[in-house]
């Protein structure tokens, strides 16, 4: 095991039998959308996210109520120029009784700060195991991914990005956006003001929407992602309610806060 692999831990009330059972659901705590078995030795399953994350894993050692590993057999991000990243590591699941108290010990066995993917894969790991599994094995409900809902920047990104090129901006606001969002213009904007809260970033957005009386040209690049934040360009020319027609070129900035954006910021 490399020693500086990433490691996490939590303790939880419940016996080693339930937190197996959790560890082993992993449809209820990583992702609803992973194919295939995930309980047994020898078992493999296939993890996806839209066309973010892709990896194939086995199991290769299920001891009940006391140990879980998996074996990445094959892994792709979209956002790393080395494509073998993950693969071969080990993802190892210790299931330590502690008096009245279940440990859980997770390691990645490989995942190192020199990875490209290190600060994007520890946001999502401690997410899914410091957050979705507990609340999983105390409640019986955790917070997996989706083809929709995503817990991670890189995940949550990709799914602004599917939906920023659809120009399905509300669509955003409800998926994505937290009920605190903080919504900031430059200050002086000749367009908009601040917003916070949910409700008024949307009634901020349609206000802006109703001022428009033609859309001639609009376009969104694709994200830049860097730790929990990230970063697209827009570009609008549109035709204002009484002929005026003005050009916006605009870099907005979001950022990612457990799976929701709490912020965006605008600068033009």
């Amino acid at each position: 095991m490399k020693n500086n692999s990433l490691t996490l831990s939590f303790a939880v009330e419940e016996s080693p039998e339930k937190v197996f059972d959790a560890i082993t659901n992993v449809r209820g705590w990583w992702s609803e959308e992973i194919k295939g078995g995930t309980a047994k030795f020898n078992d493999e399953f296939d993890y996806s996210y839209q066309d973010v994350h892709r990896c194939k894993v086995k199991l290769t050692e299920v001891v009940p109520d006391k140990k879980v590993v998996w074996e990445i057999l094959d892994n792709y991000f979209s956002f790393t120029e080395d494509k073998q990243e993950w693969v071969g590591d080990k993802i190892i699941f210790d299931i330590v009784p502690r008096g009245k108290q279940t440990e859980l010990r997770f390691v990645h066995d490989g995942l190192v700060p020199d990875y490209e993917c290190y600060n994007a894969c520890v946001n999502g790991w401690t997410q899914y195991i410091t957050h979705s599994l507990p609340e999983l094995i105390r409640t019986g409900k955790g917070k997996p991914n989706s083809k929709e809902t995503a817990y991670t920047t890189h995940e949550v990104a990709a799914r602004f990005n599917a939906l920023a090129k659809e120009e399905k901006w509300f669509e955003i606001h409800d998926q994505l956006f937290s009920d605190d969002v903080k919504s900031i213009e430059p200050a002086g904007s000749p367009y908009m003001k601040n917003a916070e809260g949910k409700d008024a970033v949307r009634r901020k957005g349609e206000g802006f929407v109703g001022k428009i009386e033609n859309v001639n040209r609009v376009s969104t690049t694709e994200p830049v992602v860097a730790g929990n934040h990230f970063a697209v360009g827009r570009e609008m020319d549109l035709t204002l309610k009484g002929n005026e027609r003005v050009v916006i070129n605009e870099i907005m900035l979001y950022e990612v806060k457990d799976g929701k954006i709490i912020s965006e910021q605008f600068f033009y």
